[in-house]
């Protein structure tokens, strides 16, 4: 009630224009759907209310709330006028699945997009632990609130986990934070062989940050890293700063409406790429960054490539560090791409 209150304050100064003078073309509709961001799919009982103005007056609000499916419906609007769409948990604003500036013309039902939504309980995954990023919390935030964790700082269960194919291929998706134990492991060909067999498989793997090794190791055609790519950790020579960091996935930026956006790499000792195969790997990110020997100009930041059936995404800085709205539309891209 404290929340209808607020947003109806703004019109009990005046009157209300009678319908006639309002409705100087045909009414229409505005319709949408919300997704629990926390998981557990599309939302119910969520607020969702535009206001009617006139030259930036307040003539009426009108609010309604979502269904079980999560869809919801404005009709009766006047036409011929812009809306600004507001979406409420609660008391919690839903700010990255509110809509500005929606134009509803003579007699129109609008529908607005979709957002992605996951429901946890759809997906198997996985998340290996490590020192230098959460990756776990970010899915949070993107709705996948039902993972598997792997202690990757604990070498025994790390090997014993990627040493069984099966164990590998019960998820969909696996992600591994940078940081985690490497030794004996990374280098290890059976560790190897169940990766490839379980992204050709039709598995899905992100790895972040220092855990380029097993990528590295294990893919050593896909991308080129500083340094010796025998020896691990080799690469792990990034400078700390802030990146502009460039789009290059066309499609990708469509998804986030921009072309740029910063990146920070808070700590140093991340692994610079060079190059990449590019007729098998999608660069999604560029950007220019410096190392302990020199700089490299629009080297690749985060990047994916098909193994058989599947995916490998990679991610040279911490996911986690640099959580921002635009970073959780990203990984829900990558996520519904792999």
């Amino acid at each position: 009630m404290m929340l209808l209150a607020l947003v109806l304050a703004g019109c009990e100064a005046e009157p209300l224009p009678s319908w006639d003078s309002k409705l100087a073309v045909d009414p229409g509709s505005i319709a949408g759907r919300v997704c629990n961001a926390t998981g557990g799919g599309w939302l119910q009982g969520a607020t969702v209310y535009t206001h009617v103005t006139d030259r930036d007056r307040i003539l009426e609000t009108r609010l309604v709330y979502t269904d079980r499916d999560g869809r919801w419906l404005i009709d009766d609007l006047p036409g011929g006028r812009m809306y600004d769409i507001f979406v409420y948990h609660g008391y919690v604003p839903l700010d990255d699945q509110a809509e500005e500036g929606v134009w509803l013309g003579d007699g129109t039902t609008v529908v607005l997009p979709e957002p992605y939504c996951v429901d946890p309980s759809v997906y198997n995954v996985a998340v290996v632990s490590g020192s230098r990023d959460d990756l776990e919390s970010v899915l949070h935030e993107i709705g996948l609130t039902e993972v598997d964790r792997v202690d990757g700082l604990d070498p025994s269960a790390l090997l014993a986990f990627l040493s069984e194919l099966d164990a590998l291929r019960a998820y969909d998706f696996i992600f591994v934070n940078g940081g985690h134990e490497e030794d004996g492991i990374v280098t290890d060909a059976q560790v190897q062989e169940n990766l490839r067999a379980y992204v050709e498989g039709g598995g899905s793997l992100f790895a972040s940050e220092q855990a380029y090794d097993l990528v590295e190791q294990t893919w050593p055609e896909k991308l080129e890293f500083i340094g010796n790519d025998s020896l691990p950790d080799d690469a792990q020579v990034g400078s700390m700063g802030v990146v502009n960091a460039a789009v290059f996935d066309p499609n990708l930026a469509y998804w986030l409406n921009a072309d740029h956006f910063e990146i920070g790499y808070t700590m140093s000792e991340w692994a610079p790429i060079e190059s990449v195969d590019t007729e098998s790997v999608t660069i999604h990110l560029k950007g220019n960054v410096s190392y302990s020997d020199g700089e490299l100009s629009q080297a690749p930041l985060m990047v994916s490539f098909n193994s058989g059936e599947g995916q490998v995404a990679y991610s040279s800085f911490g996911v986690a560090e640099n959580d921002s709205p635009e970073l959780r539309k990203l990984m829900q891209y990558l996520f519904f791409g792999l």
